[in-house]
């Protein structure tokens, strides 16, 4: 299945992305505000979120967290931004516009982080509370299990590398499981 967000659903707190960037919030000027505040509505126009989720009896040993044992049903799902943001960002880096890229880049992995926790509470409020939010790279799953997600939920237009690092880079696999 997939799911297309509203655009409430992957918007980033400015305090997060400001924590990212390792500024105060209470310590920034209205210069760097601005600038914050226009690459935010540049962030909303270049992404396009998108979620696939599938709902599992079992998955591949190699992706199965230790704190699942004995669940009985498993939510995969992966979530992107899409390549348009991945796109913006590379052409500020590469124009030695540095710091619009990097505040591009925070607000987009804090936007991710927003779709993703939104998803989670879409998620529980249809099956319970279940496990924490659980993703390759984390405990006992090795991060270039991504590969293994990507396939399982057969998703083409995401591409893992062996490193288990993704493209669209803005992108994450998470699971959650139920007893």
């Amino acid at each position: 299945m997939t799911y297309l967000p509203n655009d409430i659903e992957f918007m980033p707190s400015k305090k997060m992305i400001f924590a990212r960037l390792g500024v105060r919030y209470k310590n920034v000027d209205q210069y760097f505000n601005k600038k914050v505040n226009d690459i935010y509505v540049e962030g909303m126009k270049y992404s396009k979120p998108k979620v696939w989720w599938k709902i599992f009896d079992r998955v591949p040993e190699s992706i199965m967290p230790e704190e699942f044992s004995g669940v009985k049903k498993i939510v995969v799902f992966v979530s992107t931004l899409g390549k348009h943001i991945d796109v913006r960002i590379d052409k500020y880096m590469k124009n030695n516009e540095i710091l619009n890229g990097t505040i591009l880049d925070a607000w987009a992995s804090e936007a991710l982080e927003a779709l993703n926790e939104s998803f989670d509470i879409r998620l529980r409020h249809m099956f319970g509370e279940g496990t924490r939010r659980f993703s390759p790279g984390y405990g006992n799953v090795d991060i270039r299990e991504n590969k293994t997600v990507i396939r399982l939920m057969k998703i083409e237009s995401i591409k893992v590398f062996e490193s288990g690092v993704m493209i669209p880079r803005k992108t994450t696999t998470c699971m959650i499981g139920w007893w």
